[in-house]
């Protein structure tokens, strides 16, 4: 009976995990839309530019996505065709926004991808450090 418990325990866990995760990449998402808001404020656009800029960017991104999918097993051409889609977008957003501020974006983007990853290091570095000072107290215990 105890086996059969088990057994029902486990398959429902591992079903609700499975239905509880979505197709949608959710967390990536999310750090999509805040680096548009931070890109936008860093450009420092007006309501109209905003409206216009956003679509765009959006696509830009679902480019990117692509392209980095598509070409991530020859990182030389990757590259090329990265500088290819933002010399693209670029152009498409100077109408928009202004030649200046069209160059700017790239650079805002690059500034969001370095504040992440340096706060994914140090969430990962916190974690690692409590989970050393919890064996350690164990330890002393």
């Amino acid at each position: 009976m105890k086996k059969i418990f088990y057994i029902f325990i486990f398959v429902f866990t591992t079903v609700g995990a499975a239905f509880g995760q979505d197709d949608e990449d959710h967390g990536g998402e999310k750090i999509r839309e805040k680096m548009v808001e931070y890109i936008q404020e860093k450009l420092g656009l007006s309501k109209t530019e905003t409206e216009k800029f956003t679509p765009v960017l959006i696509s830009y991104f679902k480019e990117l996505r692509k392209t980095n999918n598509e070409f991530r097993g020859d990182r030389l051409v990757l590259q090329q065709k990265i500088a290819e889609l933002r010399l693209r977008f670029r152009d498409q957003f100077k109408p928009i926004i202004g030649e200046k501020r069209s160059n700017d974006v790239f650079t805002h983007e690059k500034e969001f991808i370095q504040k992440v990853r340096e706060e994914r290091n140090l969430r990962l570095q916190n974690r690692k450090d409590g989970a050393a000072n919890k064996r350690f107290r164990a330890l002393l215990q």
